[in-house]
């Protein structure tokens, strides 16, 4: 017991109305009023536990939750001086909820048993009323603290469902941040970290492996939770991944999954050498027909700046597509931007975005590049850089010919008369760019 510390622990109790009830518990304890401590202990696990089931009732409409208060109710209504009902309690919660496990029901018994020892006038045979030593209590104070009071609510991977049917029910209004702002308030809250891990795994499957309508349709929303639980336990979830390799390379062969498998490892790419062979083959065979997968998949190269340089060859040749589309989308593009920045290639990336645009090779593609790819992160390019684009450019009729060139390349300008740079830049060296 010297290596526990009652205060510390006291601190990790959920709910604020037991922590304030608890306090008398430590009172008593550390002023040696030990039978008064566990009389008040016994009581706070009660409400504890009665908190717990209104919370699992009001928050989620669990129903076993809802039958077990209904029952207590008419319990105290038909005899409200008996303690009965405390005793139905604890057996109905073991039984019908995932709130005790068989070590938690025993630990409660043999507190319940010391509590009526203590609460009443029972003499033992030195004809002293029964007093527990303060190692019992100690024992008492901690076994509660463990098996109950520090708990959250939910402890069942079963509320899956629950959570899912809740945030496709508001998918309208559950937009950007607002998901997990949703997700943290309502269960995150109520959830220790075993349980968030076990939802991880189980919700893989409604990801990346089911088929049915409900699952296609809810899909990106929860992969969006999904990829909230991994940021919370990702060094778990790591360990699981590699524990339990064929489960999680277990992905349905769908373009919708396969394209949120892509953007899962084009994140976590560390995990790719986790997951089996077989897997693998099926997901470079998509990569390779699909250029916002390559375009993201640096993971496949094991390295950042290769897959940089890999890009550099791959896109004039339209990625080696034979059909439409020969090039990734902007969004692509952000999200390999979004990664660099991530793993700290601002300069590697710079330079990509410095030399996409005077590669282009068409007015349309030039249009686009200029106005998704340049002109959002021209930011973050150095003096040499906008240098470059400017010389490259020049050389390319297909990026000056067109006829949105002028404004463009108008903005490209006031960037570079923006910076200091501007005093000593020969803007008439470059006069295919500035007409």
């Amino acid at each position: 017991m010297y290596d526990f510390s009652i205060e510390h622990n006291a601190q990790k109790i959920n709910s604020p109305e037991t922590k304030l009830f608890f306090k008398e518990v430590s009172s008593s304890y550390f002023n040696d009023n030990y039978r008064a401590a566990v009389v008040t202990l016994y009581s706070v696990v009660i409400v504890d536990i009665l908190g717990k089931l209104e919370t699992l009732y009001d928050m989620y409409s669990d129903p076993a939750a809802e039958a077990i208060l209904d029952q207590i109710r008419g319990l105290q209504a038909a005899n409200s001086v008996g303690s009965e009902w405390e005793k139905v309690l604890i057996e109905e919660v073991k039984t019908r909820t995932n709130l005790l496990n068989n070590i938690d029901h025993a630990r409660i018994l043999s507190l319940r048993g010391d509590r009526h020892l203590c609460a009443h006038p029972v003499l033992d045979r030195g004809d002293k009323l029964y007093t527990p030593n303060r190692e019992t209590v100690a024992a008492h104070i901690r076994n509660m603290l463990e098996s109950v009071l520090q708990k959250p609510v939910i402890l069942s991977k079963k509320i899956l469902k629950v959570i899912l049917v809740d945030i496709a029910a508001n998918a309208s209004i559950l937009i950007g941040d607002e998901l997990e702002k949703y997700i943290q308030s309502k269960y995150l809250q109520n959830l220790d970290s075993i349980t968030e891990v076990a939802i991880f795994k189980e919700l893989w499957k409604f990801v990346f492996r089911l088929e049915d309508e409900e699952s296609s349709v809810n899909r990106e929303l929860n992969y969006r939770l999904l990829t909230l639980l991994y940021k919370k336990n990702f060094v778990v979830c790591d360990q699981k991944i590699k524990e339990d390799s064929k489960y999680y390379s277990t992905v349905a062969n769908l373009p919708e999954a396969m394209s949120l498998i892509v953007d899962f490892l084009a994140r976590h790419g560390e995990l790719y050498q986790d997951f089996t062979a077989d897997f693998k083959l099926v997901l470079k065979k998509f990569v390779l027909a699909s250029p916002n997968a390559v375009m993201v998949c640096w993971f496949l190269e094991g390295d950042f700046v290769k897959h940089l340089a890999k890009l550099k060859v791959e896109i004039p040749k339209d990625f080696g597509m034979s059909q439409w589309p020969f090039d990734a989308n902007s969004q692509a593009y952000e999200n390999l931007v979004k990664m660099a920045e991530t793993k700290g290639y601002l300069s590697e990336i710079a330079d990509f975005i410095a030399w996409r645009y005077p590669a282009v090779r068409g007015f349309d593609e030039a249009d686009r590049v200029f106005n998704d790819i340049l002109k959002p992160n021209i930011d973050m390019l150095s003096d040499a850089q906008l240098t470059k684009i400017c010389a490259d450019t020049n050389k390319n009729g297909q990026a000056y010919g067109r006829k949105k060139a002028a404004g463009d390349h108008i903005f490209l300008k006031s960037v570079i008369e923006s910076r200091p740079m501007a005093a000593g830049f020969s803007f008439s060296a470059y006069r295919n760019v500035f007409r």
